[in-house]
């Protein structure tokens, strides 16, 4: 996901199309990738499809159908490698061959052990198969199922706010806004693009948040992500109002010896235990198990802190405000320093920066270097 810009164009119309098919399938498709596909014969466009829902049929297979028998002697231009494999659908490739296509156009490999091999498969049947040169934006849309399949691990992006002295509030224990209109809307645009949105206990108790991807007028969205309350120490308040407003599916993360409060229990959200032994690394494992790929956390000081402690934050956004807290406010950070004062090398880079109405915005992520060494 990329705040402010795109990370390349797609030169080929019909792979750019494809692409566009496949965020349709964004947030419903996980631990499957998003994935789109047209069918093109005699410059014309036949069938177009996504994938849609995990366990649906794949972009390839709606394609083809709308298509019909105008696909044979096409070409697919798909966002990614026909899969090989069967698993909850037939293998893509077979479909394509059984349709008869002349020709398959892939914006990047499938690195799956399990379902790569489409392309050569293909090519053994008869079919022309090319791959997009630069397959940089496909990379880019499916980032979050890249690194579940590398990792077992969501890609966890975190959300922070902070004032010009870099404080994340005015004062310890009270909820504070900081930023503006425009930053929220970037925030339902992060809500929207993730799998899981997930906050501490702490935060729940404090601020109260619907975590609900919301139109600009206030009413939700028809697609919400899981909402997640991480409690490592403490149990959320069940009068919290994610619980009760009918809104999304909520789930607390809670440590394996630990057993929920009753009235948490009764407000119908689940129970996921984790192993605490691991710390947010635990919480993290057991999400993916759960086909969490992309998960947004809107983390307080103490979370944060972890998070960043335990090496799981893949990448770290923070709205920067125009305002001054003083000495008083409670600080970002609250561990110890993660740099070495030996030499420049950080531990995060700025890989993005804008502005989102008068607030700033900036994203990091770990630095290579730092990577390498650790």
């Amino acid at each position: 996901m990329r705040l402010f810009g795109d990370v390349s164009p797609v030169s080929d119309p019909h792979l750019a199309r494809a692409l566009a098919l496949a965020e349709m399938g964004r947030g419903t498709t996980s631990p499957n990738p998003v994935v789109g596909c047209v069918i093109v014969r005699g410059g014309v466009v036949v069938g177009e499809g996504w994938h849609a829902c995990a366990g649906g049929p794949h972009a390839e297979v709606v394609a083809l159908a709308a298509a019909g028998d105008s696909a044979r002697g096409a070409t697919a231009y798909v966002t990614l490698e026909p899969c090989d494999h069967t698993g909850r659908t037939p293998p893509c490739s077979q479909a394509l061959l059984r349709a008869g296509v002349s020709r398959v156009v892939c914006g990047m490999h499938d690195p799956s052990p399990l379902a790569s091999g489409g392309a050569d498969t293909l090519r053994a049947g008869g079919v022309e198969v090319e791959f997009a040169q630069d397959p940089a934006p496909f990379l880019d849309a499916n980032e979050s199922w890249l690194h579940l399949t590398a990792t077992g691990m969501p890609f966890v992006r975190v959300k922070t706010a902070v004032t010009l002295d870099g404080h994340p509030g005015l004062a310890e224990g009270a909820r504070s806004q900081l930023t503006g209109e425009e930053a929220r809307s970037l925030t339902m645009r992060m809500r929207a693009h993730a799998d899981a949105v997930m906050v501490g206990a702490g935060t729940v108790a404090i601020d109260d948040p619907s975590l609900t991807v919301r139109a600009p007028d206030g009413t939700p969205e028809d697609r919400q992500p899981l909402r997640v309350v991480l409690a490592r120490t403490i149990q959320p308040p069940a009068t919290a109002r994610l619980f009760h407003d009918g809104i999304g599916a909520v789930a607390v993360l809670l440590p394996e010896h630990v057993a929920p409060d009753l009235a948490l229990v009764r407000t119908g959200a689940k129970m996921v235990a984790f192993d605490i032994s691991d710390g947010v690394t635990g919480a993290m494992r057991t999400l993916g198990a759960q086909g969490v790929g992309e998960l947004l956390v809107e983390a307080g000081p103490r979370l944060l802190t972890a998070m960043l402690d335990a090496r799981a934050v893949d990448e770290l956004i923070v709205y920067h405000a125009g305002g001054f807290a003083g000495t008083v406010a409670p600080p970002l950070y609250v561990g110890e320093s993660q740099e070495d004062p030996t030499t420049l090398v950080r531990a995060l880079r700025c890989v993005e920066a804008g502005c989102a109405g008068g607030d700033a915005v900036t994203v990091w992520r770990p630095h290579p270097e730092r990577v390498e060494t650790d």
